[in-house]
């Protein structure tokens, strides 16, 4: 185990607590951090974005969610941290693990990367519990931390996004009287990002910056890390200051009157300062944001037309090279991931390229590393999802390529996958549908063959933001506030459904959809899902036979569509092959 892990437990002893917990967060929330905070992998080794550690006296846990379980299993072998298959039969939650600790069990935690809702599900579970504040375990045991780097943020006209910063401000300001609420406190990266029309790059692949803003009935105040004097020049008439990034702690505690802010983002500690709270379901700025306005859509179609011609190239290259010369897991990263970076208005990757090749095609967030690395031949699968950030907006895309021949049983498999996608994708549903109303239509081929898979269906994406967003989700976990938030119309949404063989290979499909508005009658509003991403399904790997008339319409006009944005950025012999790879059923 881990030294610092035993030198963690040694000091559960001298401060008297029953367990330590490590969170995958930052003091925002978010989803992906940067190295600063990434204590757990340091601690563990395990390197997926969803997991906790949970450091008793005597052990050591990691709780992480079906996607990661092969991931976590191989990166904690021979470390003494015992896997906790979360949702598995069997497996205690992390909550019913600590009563089992003690009468009253005492847990410390840094409450500056614990959110509120994890630590008032804490309470309601286990109403005995005593919680410390710990602080200083990372910077105690963990030699040589990494520090936090804030670059310069930039600023977006209105041009690029479609509103001002005035608009914005207003509507929220609006939410904010409805609530009888002067002040609202903002923790989300993306949505102050989005609020203020500025990106950054102080996490990789996410274009935000490490901030935090309080909103006042006129006036706001933003906190940056190491703002300059020139820092976000904004109209002098929306009054907004800039103060230092851990000013917001003394600032908010200062606050006189009700604050509305979002339970789901906020810290802990944060939260504590704060005498009187309102919290909504879904935070005004996440509802707004999720919903593209006329300049983000046509934006980013622009981006996935850029997008589609990358991903087309990638997937020619390999299916013509495969078995001709040398190739790996690595190597074909680094081809597509350079084909997006050639592609205009490019700014970065949207998240790690995940480049899978049989049996790592079953670990759903695998990431090729030196050690990993495998030759990629022919007669499997390569499951490739991969994303851009573009001037223009964010991609999303998942293929899995067929090399060489493959056999009936991973062609079956294959075409299971495509129905669960078309399915879900050609549906039409009512006005005030949800995704957790929506999942079933997905899973529907796989259940049929009494199979499944372990991760949601669809997430929101942001524009020119965060690859995961919210409210709205489509997954089949219990009933939430996200899974219960109905799909409107300008929802960017991915639509993937997979199958993995452990050992074997993996198979998703993915493409961003948009939310749309198809017409009215008697029984309402009915609203459809209408596919942005422009890249073709592998025809090679498809049983014709097991898709119905509706299913291969669906196909064969989604692939028209394909030639239709793609083939005027193509040479000719592209041209060839796209034609080729998008002929009609």
């Amino acid at each position: 185990m881990h030294t610092s892990i035993l030198s963690i437990q040694k000091r559960l002893s001298e401060l008297d607590l029953d367990a330590f917990l490590v969170f995958t967060s930052d003091d925002h929330g978010s989803e992906y951090v940067v190295d600063h905070y990434k204590f757990r992998a340091f601690l563990s080794g395990f390197t997926g974005s969803a997991g906790t550690l949970v450091i008793t006296r005597e052990a050591c846990l990691l709780w992480t969610d079906g996607r990661y379980f092969i991931q976590a299993a191989r990166q904690l072998e021979g470390t003494g941290i015992r896997l906790m298959r979360a949702g598995e039969s069997g497996v205690p939650s992390i909550n019913e693990f600590l009563r089992t600790l003690s009468p009253e069990p005492r847990i410390g935690m840094d409450f500056r990367i614990a959110t509120v809702s994890f630590v008032e599900k804490l309470k309601a579970d286990v109403p005995s519990v005593r919680m410390a504040d710990v602080r200083d375990m990372a910077d105690r045991f963990w030699p040589d931390r990494p520090g936090l780097v804030s670059p310069e943020p930039v600023r977006l006209s209105d041009r690029v996004t479609g509103e001002s910063v005035a608009s914005k401000l207003e509507r929220v300001r609006a939410v904010m009287a409805e609530q009888d609420c002067p002040y609202a406190l903002l923790t989300s990266l993306d949505d102050i990002a989005w609020l203020f029309n500025m990106r950054g790059s102080d996490i990789a692949c996410n274009p935000v910056k490490y901030a935090f803003a309080v909103l006042g009935p006129s006036d706001c105040t933003l906190y940056l890390l190491s703002p300059s004097r020139d820092t976000l020049p904004f109209d002098p008439e929306l009054r907004i200051r800039v103060r230092p990034y851990e000013s917001v702690y003394a600032d908010a505690e200062a606050l006189s009157g009700r604050v509305l802010l979002d339970r789901s983002k906020t810290n802990y500690a944060l939260y504590n300062t704060i005498r009187e709270k309102v919290c909504l379901d879904v935070f005004p700025t996440t509802a707004f944001k999720a919903v593209k306005n006329a300049t983000e859509i046509r934006r980013l179609r622009r981006a996935h037309v850029g997008d589609g011609v990358a991903v087309f190239r990638f997937i020619r290259y390999v299916k013509s090279r495969v078995g001709k010369e040398p190739m790996t897991e690595l190597s074909l990263t680094s081809v597509i991931d350079g084909l997006r970076a050639q592609t205009k208005g490019f700014l970065d990757l949207s998240f790690e390229t995940i480049c899978g090749f049989g049996p790592h095609g079953a670990i759903v967030h695998y990431a090729a590393t030196p050690e990993t690395d495998v030759p990629v031949t022919k007669g499997q699968f390569l499951l490739v999802d991969s994303g851009g950030q573009y001037r223009t907006g964010t991609t999303d895309i998942t293929r899995t390529i067929a090399l060489g021949r493959v056999t009936k049983q991973m062609k079956k498999d294959f075409t299971l996958v495509l129905k669960a996608h078309i399915d879900l994708c050609k549906a039409l549903f009512p006005k005030g549908t949800s995704g957790y109303d929506l999942d079933m239509l997905a899973r529907a081929p796989l259940y049929s063959e009494m199979l499944n898979y372990r991760h949601g269906t669809g997430h929101g994406v942001g524009y020119i933001l965060n690859v995961h967003e919210g409210p709205q989700r489509i997954t089949n976990s219990a009933r939430t506030v996200e899974t219960a938030y109905p799909l409107k119309p300008g929802m960017l949404t991915s639509d993937e459904p997979g199958l993995y063989r452990e050992g074997l290979y993996g198979i998703r499909h993915e493409n961003l959809v948009l939310c749309v508005e198809k017409g009215a009658s008697e029984y309402g509003t009915f609203y459809g899902l209408e596919p942005v991403t422009l890249v073709p399904f592998d025809l090679d790997a498809v049983l014709p036979g097991m898709l119905d008339e509706s299913e291969k319409a669906w196909l064969n006009a989604y692939h028209e569509k394909v030639r239709r944005a793609l083939l005027p950025h193509l040479t000719r012999p592209e041209q060839t092959a796209l034609i080729r790879m998008t002929h009609p059923l």
